[in-house]
């Protein structure tokens, strides 16, 4: 007889990816709460759980008893709204079942820096535009001159293209990163200065507009390096994010997740006092786009795995 649920749970010390459960199977603390879900369905429903690293696993039942259960369609899921969980949840079904990052190459293997330098570049490109259109959606933003124009600067500069194997992102203790990051970028700064003055002319903001035109686009240049810190935090936050991306990528390992997270929502909690955590999703989205470049991974074979 087909059993009714099918358990997807990935975790530290082992993973279930679609196993085939009774309820009399499920953990104690949260049998009543899938079967008052799944009423008089006869199955099969998949039930898909939290990840959980060694430590909270430890503690399973306790954990669980706090955890809400929600159905939607034939799926009984966990209903966690917080960043921390969602990242970590995505971070671990890619290293344990997309075959894009199971079959990515690790530390010591020849493609390693040919890989993870395209998933570093794609991330930067992208954030580039995710980071300052977030931060200047709302225009009364461009009146602080100094964070706009960080962030315009930031938008307009060129990604990091690797160096040496290792190097994947600036290192902002180096004094030569800003010369190097804002080489040759006057015409993309005029560009998105052009941009930023044309909005905040439909935003019927003329005056600020003219602070933005693309005449001012060396003295704009010139202040953001005379006054750095703002740029160097951007450039920081984006740096701990692309390593932590790759690190997580070349580990092919589910103690690597949880370190990722934390790693990852820390850098883009708060930049320019500005939360960007909900960027996280989309650079792994990002991420695993380019990786299935690089080594032609099949998605339909992901879905499958994962019962979506």
């Amino acid at each position: 007889m087909e059993k009714r649920f099918k358990l997807f749970w990935l975790r530290e010390t082992g993973c279930d990816t679609g196993v085939p459960v009774d309820p009399t199977e499920l953990e104690s603390s949260i049998r009543t709460k899938v079967m008052d879900l799944a009423k008089d369905d006869s199955g099969p429903i998949t039930i898909r759980l939290p990840f959980m690293d060694r430590r909270e696993w430890a503690r399973r039942s306790e954990t669980m008893r706090g955890v809400h259960l929600a159905r939607g369609g034939d799926i009984i899921f966990a209903a966690d709204p917080t960043v921390m969980t969602q990242v970590k949840n995505r971070a671990a079904e890619l290293t344990a079942l997309h075959p894009a990052w199971t079959g990515a190459p690790g530390d010591g293997d020849a493609r390693h820096f040919a890989v993870w330098r395209a998933v570093s570049v794609a991330l930067q490109e992208a954030l580039r535009v995710w980071l300052p259109e977030m931060y200047l959606r709302d225009a009364s933003r461009f009146e602080d001159r100094d964070s706009a124009y960080a962030f315009l600067v930031y938008a307009a500069s060129r990604p990091f293209p690797g160096r040496s194997k290792t190097e994947f992102t600036y290192d902002v203790a180096d004094s030569g990163t800003l010369p190097e990051a804002l080489r040759m970028t006057k015409q993309a700064l005029r560009e998105v200065l052009a941009q930023t003055e044309k909005r905040l002319h439909e935003c019927h903001r003329p005056e600020l507009a003219r602070r933005y035109a693309p005449v001012w686009q060396e003295d704009i240049a010139r202040e953001v390096l005379r006054h750095p810190r703002r740029l160097f935090e951007i450039l920081g936050s984006e740096g701990t994010l692309v390593n932590a991306v790759v690190q997580l990528g070349s580990a092919h390992s589910m103690t690597a997740v949880k370190p990722f997270a934390k790693a990852a929502c820390s850098a883009l909690r708060s930049v320019c006092r500005q939360d960007f955590r909900s960027l996280v999703m989309r650079a792994l989205n990002t991420a695993t786009e380019t990786l299935e470049g690089a080594t032609a991974s099949r998605a339909d074979d992901y879905l499958e795995l994962t019962g979506r």
